[in-house]
């Protein structure tokens, strides 16, 4: 079954609709539609769970960043930058060490 000229949403509306006539074996309607029998759990779940609206695209960005840096270190970082606008950032992180225990990187704290 060729796919040109179809949207992602189309494909995804007309596979749930042959799924609930309950015709073809899921594994069968899967291959119909050139997907993975994951991907078609995946949006059977999705339609019960949210209806038609759970069909549609969803973001890829992620929730959070495990690595981002902190807002406390950042604000300590600034301020010791107004005090001190001439220090490196070698010297910067030296004098807010003592108040962290994870220091990013000296790259972190930039001249700027």
């Amino acid at each position: 079954m060729g796919w040109k000229g179809v949207t992602m949403m189309d494909q995804r509306v007309r596979f749930i609709a042959e799924y609930l006539r309950g015709y073809f074996p899921f594994s069968e309607l899967c291959l119909e539609f050139s997907i993975s029998r994951k991907t078609g759990y995946k949006w059977v779940e999705r339609y019960e769970q949210e209806g038609s609206a759970g069909l549609a695209d969803r973001s890829r960005r992620p929730h959070s960043c495990p690595h981002e840096t902190n807002n406390a270190f950042i604000e300590a970082l600034v301020q010791a930058r107004m005090k001190h606008p001439s220090w490196g950032p070698k010297k910067l992180l030296e004098i807010i060490a003592p108040h962290y225990k994870d220091l990013p990187a000296i790259s972190t704290a930039p001249i700027s």
